[in-house]
């Protein structure tokens, strides 16, 4: 099975309770595009991540809000930022970072900070016709000038989840990838 890929580059994921600290009271995320996975989207809001020695503006927010704020980098990020973030999943918080976020004329501190591990989404259904399950580990080759095989890629499986490879802007760019390139996994 051809699977589909989607690139994604550093954002942010705000609980409500942060939006507001942010934006002010009952702001609502905007939307800007909807992106890979069914019910999210790009937001029109951006803030900046202040750590002691860096800082990077202009990063999207992702909605809809979730239970918790995180905020997910790529892995060059960390020099920019004079960190030391780790690969997660997300959602996983343990051993995680803080940074600050700010916005003008607000700011939150101490919300987590982690470089999104590479993973596949997939409904339960389909992870059973491809032999694989929530939580495994699988390598995944994509073709072109610059093929590779991407190991360590986490199955992330949900009836709510649509089929895609999801890698951050830095590994897509090493394998001259696009949104829109396929995969097939390997065993």
């Amino acid at each position: 099975m051809r699977i589909p890929i989607w690139i994604s580059n550093r954002h942010i994921h705000l609980s409500q309770n942060d939006v507001e600290k942010l934006f002010g009271e009952g702001h609502q995320l905007t939307n800007l595009r909807n992106i890979s996975q069914p019910g999210q989207f790009a937001c029109e809001e951006v803030i900046t991540l202040i750590w002691p020695k860096g800082k990077i503006e202009k990063v999207r927010v992702v909605g809809p809000t979730r239970k918790m704020t995180q905020v997910e980098i790529m892995l060059a990020d960390n020099f920019v930022l004079w960190t030391a973030a780790p690969i997660k999943i997300s959602g996983e918080t343990e051993g995680l970072e803080y940074i600050t976020m700010v916005w003008p004329k607000w700011e939150v501190s101490g919300r987590y900070l982690l470089v999104t591990k590479r993973h596949l989404h997939c409904t339960v259904k389909e992870s059973q016709e491809l032999g694989i399950k929530n939580g495994d580990t699988i390598k995944i080759h994509v073709w072109g000038i610059r093929g590779l095989v991407f190991e360590n890629v986490a199955v992330r499986a949900r009836d709510d989840y649509a089929l895609d490879f999801h890698v951050d802007i830095e590994e897509a760019n090493a394998a001259g990838l696009k949104t829109g390139d396929r995969g097939e996994i390997i065993n």
